[in-house]
């Protein structure tokens, strides 16, 4: 059973969590003011615990391979999540028993996770010439709102995550 659910029903959850990412971040675009661009990353808080559920191999695999279809998807240009998703991956695995000491180092994680990967994807993205925008009002109009609702998101699912893989 356990074999089934580490390659089966987990990468399934993942890949399904990157698809209801973009469903909630075209919601809140449909409700919020025109210039703010937020982003969910369920993605990157099931990452997060994911890591412990998942062999270190296994977790590398499914997130280069959910960096991939993540690039098809959302960037139409293959290499920028492709390559930021497996190295915040062996981050996580790398300090996976302090990020998933407490609650709040949990929560410290995930607001980490968020700021590399849209920063990261922003640079790389602005160094392909894809975006053609200010660091500055990237970060007043998008990284910041981001890392707010991505922690809040962590803080309302925390106890369900908690349940489930701890």
């Amino acid at each position: 059973m356990r074999i089934l659910r580490e390659n089966l029903w987990l990468p399934l959850v993942l890949f399904l969590a990157m698809l209801v990412d973009g469903q909630i971040a075209t919601a809140l675009a449909n409700l919020l003011p025109l210039n703010w661009h937020l982003v969910s990353h369920l993605l990157l808080i099931l990452m997060l615990f994911t890591s412990i559920e998942l062999a270190d191999l296994t977790n590398f695999s499914v997130f280069v391979i959910i960096g991939f279809l993540y690039d098809a998807y959302y960037f139409h240009v293959i290499g920028i999540a492709t390559m930021i998703m497996p190295l915040l991956t062996l981050l996580v695995l790398k300090l996976n028993t302090i990020m998933m000491s407490n609650r709040w180092t949990r929560l410290l994680a995930v607001l980490v996770l968020v700021f590399l990967f849209e920063l990261s994807s922003f640079l790389l993205a602005s160094f392909l010439q894809l975006v053609n925008m200010d660091l500055g009002l990237f970060i007043v109009y998008s990284l910041a709102p981001s890392m707010l609702f991505n922690g809040g998101l962590l803080l309302f699912l925390q106890p369900l995550l908690e349940k489930i893989y701890l």
